[in-house]
């Protein structure tokens, strides 16, 4: 380790525990970017929140900043962070100020025109779910 990386973060010069008998958490952080394939694919998750990411735009090369939405999806007892960073998908969540952890059913429902210009956005529904006790 770099004398000049303990000297910047006094974290590491502290005493660390030993993690070798450390538990893993139940949850996959390096996730995946959700990009639906076809009409009708449906997730069910927790929103979690919106973050502002650094992207590359493929067809200008140059640097863009976009909104991402977080969720954690749970399949099979097993939990992962999934992401998404459509602009009406983002929108909605944004609007009606989706607090985290609201449990959410979220449909691709394809392709449908801009009225402002020739592109085509994702569309989508977005359904709170909520469970009977």
């Amino acid at each position: 380790m770099s004398t000049e990386l303990i000297r910047e973060n006094d974290f590491f010069a502290s005493n660390l525990p030993d993690l070798s008998q450390a538990q893993v958490a139940p949850l996959e952080l390096t996730g995946e970017y959700w990009t639906p394939e076809k009409e009708g694919e449906k997730r069910r998750m927790f929103f979690n929140e919106i973050r502002q990411e650094i992207s590359t735009d493929p067809a200008s090369g140059a640097d863009v900043e976009l909104s991402v939405a977080y969720f954690v999806e749970v399949v099979n007892g097993d939990k992962k962070v999934i992401r998404q960073a459509s602009r009406r998908l983002v929108g909605v969540l944004e609007t009606f100020k989706t607090a985290s952890g609201t449990p959410l059913e979220i449909t691709y429902l394809g392709k449908k025109k801009n009225k402002t210009n020739s592109f085509q956005s994702d569309n989508w529904s977005i359904k709170p779910l909520y469970t009977e006790k």
